[in-house]
């Protein structure tokens, strides 16, 4: 699935989700790569459908960074959700890299606070 999105600053951005690999890559308007949102699959008995989504990378830094905290990466959170079905995790913040391979680093720590405070996904 592909959408355009204007993000907070006015700047218009695609959104990739791709489903069937659970990201979602952004690019900017003449198709340069500005970063992803990159999540696996968990099978959980607990979870509603036996399954979720584990945030593993977010990283929307590209193109000089001039691309954060304009609610691209919640965009593609929201967007992940519609497009699979399926809740997200992130990790806690502990500052170690999970078994996973997840980690938060640099501005992802306060950009899961904000997801979580926005009821988009769960700590585990």
């Amino acid at each position: 699935m592909k959408t355009t999105f204007s993000t907070n600053n006015g700047s218009v951005v695609t959104i990739v989700v791709d489903e069937d690999n659970y990201d979602a890559t952004v690019l900017d308007q003449v198709g340069n790569r500005i970063g992803a949102i990159e999540c696996r699959l968990i099978e959980d008995s607990m979870a509603p459908d036996g399954y979720y989504l584990k945030m593993t990378n977010a990283f929307l830094d590209g193109r000089n960074r001039q691309y954060l905290h304009q609610g691209i990466g919640t965009r593609c959170i929201e967007l992940l959700r519609e497009e699979t079905g399926f809740p997200i995790c992130v990790s806690k913040n502990d500052g170690i890299k999970q078994y996973d391979g997840s980690h938060l680093t640099g501005d992802a720590p306060a950009f899961a606070d904000k997801l979580e405070r926005l009821g988009l996904v769960f700590r585990q």
